[in-house]
């Protein structure tokens, strides 16, 4: 029955369902990458501290995204919306097709970023945006594509969660620390496939992109607002 691994290991682990996985991957042109690269970080300390110096100030603000949205559209968002925390930001990488692509992991409790990155697409319509969510030993692992404003969801099957979480054993105890760790890597493995999802789509769109010449500038958009990846201890966003 759907649902019913994730229930019981709920119950057995004590997983929290507060909060949400999160991972938002931006691809596009080089300059456009730049500008929103630059738009989306404020010098304001996250409320998550951590011990890498690069990720002391606030890597990626919903409130700085909010602030470049036309009045019409930003009324329509939290006015203090929940700030992205537990954030890594993978450096940028350069495709074949001399794209860039960067990588935010987070987590959120109290507010949902759709709405924002679709606005925030219409700003760079050039970029790509996908996000993931998962929540943690629950029923929703789904992500969506933001591409000029407009959104493609998909959710992942039923039974593809099951066979995942299925393999976890249903009796571990509170403190079993291998289960907890398999719980991790099965909430990572599916927001791999839920991300991995749009990879065909994506590269049709930032190709055609790139290969159409766009007289579209986001650069104002920056002036206004202000190595492989490691494997990750568990706890930390997928």
């Amino acid at each position: 029955m759907a649902g019913s691994c994730a229930n019981l290991i709920t119950g057995y682990l004590g997983v929290s369902m507060d909060s949400w996985l999160q991972r938002l991957v931006v691809r596009g042109p080089a300059d456009d990458m730049a500008a929103f690269k630059r738009a989306a970080a404020s010098r304001s300390r996250p409320a998550y501290l951590t011990v890498d110096p690069q990720h002391r100030t606030q890597k990626l603000s919903f409130k700085k995204l909010r602030a470049l949205l036309p009045p019409k559209h930003s009324a329509k968002i939290d006015d203090d919306p929940e700030e992205p925390w537990d954030l890594v930001v993978d450096r940028v990488w350069r495709l074949n097709d001399g794209t860039r692509q960067i990588t935010y992991r987070f987590q959120l409790a109290h507010f949902n970023c759709e709405t924002l990155i679709r606005d925030v697409s219409k700003l760079y319509p050039r970029l790509c945006f996908v996000l993931g969510c998962v929540e943690p030993a629950g029923d929703e692992q789904l992500s969506l594509l933001a591409y000029r404003g407009h959104l493609s969801r998909w959710r992942l099957p039923d039974a593809i969660r099951e066979e995942m979480l299925c393999e976890i054993p249903i009796d571990a105890k509170d403190d079993d620390d291998e289960a907890a760790w398999m719980l991790d890597q099965a909430n990572w493995a599916m927001m791999d496939m839920v991300v991995e999802h749009w990879r065909t789509k994506v590269d049709k769109l930032t190709s055609r992109r790139v290969q159409t010449s766009t007289r579209t500038s986001v650069k104002h958009l920056a002036t206004q607002a202000d190595g492989r990846r490691k494997q990750r201890k568990p706890g930390r966003s997928p």
